[in-house]
C-alpha cells in the first residue's frame, strides 16, 4: 500500500510480507541536511531512521514485525513524515570561507599519526586546520548532543564556537599524535 507522505516530492510504500512490514521510502534530496523518516498511526509515530542519499534521492528501507506496529498503534499506518534532523550550513559566498587563520580540511585522516586515529578520522569531512608551533590544530564540526567526532580523543578536545558553528578542537604534534591544550609541541612529537 502507498501511504501519504507529508512532503510533496516523496513516496512511502508499505508491504506486508508474512509477519513483517517492509517499508520503503524515497524523497528528493535537496542537500539541506539530514532527514529522519517517521511512520505515523493512530497511536503516534515511530522513528524509522535516517534517509540516506543514493543516486540523487534520499532512501530508507526498514523491515519491522507487524505485531510490533500493532502494539504501538501504528498498524495500519496512516502516513509518514520526513523531518529535518540537522541542517547543513550553506557553503556559498562569505560562508564558504573558513574563519581567519584556518583552512578547510576535508580529509583529516591523512594527518593522523596512528592507525586507530586514521580509521576514526576516515569518514569525517568539513574540518578546519591551522598550524600551531610545530604541530597543528584540527577543528571538527560538532554540536552538544550530536555524534562526537574522534571519540578516542574525547579527553583531548575542547568545545569551541567559530563563526556561529560548534567544533570539537584537537591539538596534535607534527607527527599527528594528540596533545593537551597546555602541552607544548616538542619537535617530532
Amino acid at each position: 500500500m502507498r501511504i501519504p507522505l507529508r512532503r510533496p516530492d516523496g513516496t512511502v510504500q508499505v508491504r506486508e510480507e508474512g509477519l513483517q512490514a517492509v517499508i520503503s521510502a524515497r524523497a528528493a534530496d535537496d542537500g539541506g541536511g539530514l532527514y529522519k523518516l517517521h511512520l505515523l498511526g493512530k497511536g503516534g509515530s515511530l522513528l524509522l531512521g535516517t534517509m540516506l542519499p543514493e543516486g540523487g534521492v534520499l532512501r530508507l528501507r526498514r523491515t519491522i514485525p507487524v505485531d510490533q506496529l500493532r502494539r504501538q498503534g501504528l498498524w495500519p499506518p496512516t502516513g509518514a513524515e520526513i523531518r529535518l534532523a540537522y541542517a547543513f550550513g550553506q557553503q556559498t559566498g562569505e560562508e564558504a570561507r573558513p574563519p581567519a587563520g584556518w583552512v578547510r580540511e576535508d580529509h583529516p585522516a591523512r594527518l593522523m599519526g596512528e592507525r586507530l586515529l586514521k580509521e576514526c578520522a576516515a569518514p569525517l569531512k568539513g574540518g578546519l586546520l591551522k598550524q600551531e608551533g610545530e604541530g597543528f590544530v584540527l577543528a571538527l564540526p560538532w554540536e552538544p548532543g550530536g555524534v562526537f567526532p574522534m571519540t578516542p580523543l574525547f579527553c583531548f578536545a575542547s568545545a569551541e564556537r567559530m563563526d556561529g558553528r560548534g567544533y570539537a578542537v584537537f591539538r596534535f604534534t607534527a607527527r599527528g599524535c594528540p596533545r593537551l591544550r597546555s602541552e607544548p609541541d616538542k619537535k617530532g612529537g
